[in-house]
């Protein structure tokens, strides 16, 4: 009897993931009809007016104290302008992504995407020779950023994909994420996963700067706090080269390929533990250097600076 109960249920959760897939593409078929130049402002002001409705939440609290923590913002309400923004352009981009690949293709990308790094940056990333690994955050419009790289070698991202498979297959079908790879977060870098890497010449695009309990204490907007060693240690184990940089948006369909310094190659002679300490600080140092240059297009809702004292800043 209890397996029978299991059944209907899940023939229910099927027929509701089905429901809401074809949601989706009632609203895709029904968005694609506005004009790509209100793509982002749209996406901005719901995301934006989202945080205003709801800044008294703990969500958007940490939003505002990471900001301040972080030293960017002397107020609480310039802090606030801060994070409200950061979201109003998560939601933008999100929106103007689901359009940009009607204009910014693999062929004209460069009309574009400016890239704004060292010759010697642009040659791990644009000249098919070598494997080579991506280091970023949460920032800016990675979707543009993606088509560029795409258009000269495989990239691959490791990331969750969605719970209903039927947006999953919507999602891969309809090239949302520029003709990246996505490897299932669960599969996390697998063998296989690292030889397809090495194999292809690919690009390995991870994003680090979330907080990691296990990770490395480092130094992040002069805070210590625990991050992320996966491309340290991918590195050490592969001597693979890392880039550490992002994709900002500058205007409409407009963006900018930042990466800092040329890639570093890791010194596979220092003990394992010190080489991934050392590289793991130098990587969230880039990345911060990305983030001051755009801190609206960060997004600061992830508790980051975990148990550090948030300053006392004036409301105005």
């Amino acid at each position: 009897m209890q397996g029978a109960d299991e059944s209907v249920i899940m023939r229910l959760m099927n027929v509701l993931s089905y429901l809401y897939y074809l949601l989706v593409v009632l609203f895709w078929h029904l968005y694609r009809l506005l004009p790509v130049s209100w793509a982002y402002r749209m996406g901005f002001g719901v995301g934006a007016g989202l945080f205003a409705l709801c800044r008294k939440r703990k969500r958007a609290r940490v939003a505002i104290d990471n900001v301040i923590v972080a030293g960017l913002a002397k107020t609480r309400a310039e802090a606030y302008r801060i994070a409200r923004d950061s979201v109003g352009h998560f939601a933008g981009h999100v929106c103007e992504a689901i359009r940009a690949s009607d204009v910014v293709t693999h062929q004209n990308w460069q009309q574009y995407v400016d890239v704004e790094m060292t010759p010697a940056t642009r040659k791990a990333i644009f000249e098919m020779k070598s494997p080579v690994l991506l280091a970023t955050g949460h920032l800016g419009s990675w979707e543009a950023g993606i088509t560029a790289i795409t258009s000269v070698r495989p990239m691959l991202a490791v990331a969750r994909l969605m719970d209903n498979r039927y947006i999953q297959r919507f999602l891969e079908r309809h090239n949302f994420r520029g003709g990246a790879t996505i490897i299932p977060k669960k599969n996390g870098f697998s063998g296989d996963t690292i030889r397809r890497w090495q194999s292809e010449n690919a690009a390995l695009t991870i994003l680090f700067d979330q907080f990691s309990s296990r990770g490395v204490p480092v130094k992040f907007f002069g805070n210590v706090v625990p991050v992320y060693t996966s491309p340290a240690r991918l590195s050490v184990k592969t001597g693979i080269p890392v880039v550490v940089g992002g994709f900002l948006r500058t205007g409409l369909l407009k963006y900018k390929m930042v990466a800092i310094g040329d890639p570093i190659v890791p010194d596979t002679t220092k003990p394992h533990d010190e080489a991934v300490a050392e590289l793991t600080a130098e990587y969230i140092s880039r990345l911060e250097q990305v983030i001051r240059q755009a801190p609206d297009q960060y997004l600061w809702l992830h508790r980051r600076f975990r148990g550090i004292p948030v300053p006392e800043v004036p409301e105005k």
